[in-house]
């Protein structure tokens, strides 16, 4: 006969107002994009404000965002902390290319030119770089990718992970996730925060590779040098 049942600890893992409110922005920021085209004169300009306003705007707000407020970095960030806040807003800012990838698929049509709209978000790529099919990065301004690296179709690349802390809050990891020079990543890896593929690495299809790790000599060798 078992023991009394032990209480559960009550856990915190709710999102804040700030959280939750951001969720809007997507939607607010389309909408009023909407908007701009509609009152541009002629189709060309109409065109051009659509242009600018999807591919340039989002990029050129987050990078002032970074600028005026730094790089959100960090292991075990908390909500009311300003590394969470800084990466939710970015993070608002990338959902249309997050739930419409085809955006991201037609820059990927002009050589280099994926990987200087990466970089405007404040990424560092290399135009060198190969980018598969469906590849996905979750975080612009997180990604680090050198000259001949190969990013196979599929691959999720992700400068966040959230998690429930011990004491029941919600928290996230966030760290640049970077794949250096010659390295390639197979068809439907993930990569997460503060992941690094060594130079000349290959990563088989399929294989995740966990936060804070260094793929290296066809295995995780050690955990990967990146602040807290």
């Amino acid at each position: 006969m078992s023991g009394p049942e032990q209480p559960r600890t009550p856990t915190t893992a709710t999102l804040t107002g700030y959280s939750l409110a951001l969720n809007y922005l997507p939607a607010l920021f389309l909408g009023a994009g909407a908007l701009a085209v509609w009152w541009a004169g002629g189709w060309s300009g109409r065109l051009l404000v659509g242009l600018f306003w999807i591919y340039l705007l989002p990029p050129l707000l987050g990078r002032a965002v970074l600028v005026a407020l730094g790089r959100p970095q960090g292991r075990d960030v908390r909500q009311n902390e300003r590394a969470y806040k800084v990466w939710w807003f970015l993070a608002q800012l990338q959902v249309p290319f997050n739930r419409l990838p085809a955006l991201e698929e037609l820059l990927r049509l002009v050589p280099g030119l994926y990987s200087a709209w990466l970089n405007l978000w404040g990424g560092r790529v290399s135009p060198f770089a190969y980018w598969g099919p469906g590849a996905r990065i979750l975080d612009r301004c997180l990604v680090r990718v050198e000259r001949r690296a190969v990013i196979g179709t599929g691959v999720l690349l992700s400068g966040h992970l959230g998690l429930v802390a011990e004491d029941g809050e919600f928290a996230v990891d966030i760290a640049p996730v970077t794949v250096e020079e010659g390295a390639i990543v197979g068809a439907a890896a993930a990569l997460g925060p503060g992941a690094r593929v060594s130079a000349g690495e290959m990563v088989p299809s399929g294989r995740s590779i966990p936060p804070f790790t260094v793929w290296q000599g066809g295995r995780k060798v050690r955990e990967s040098e990146v602040a807290a």
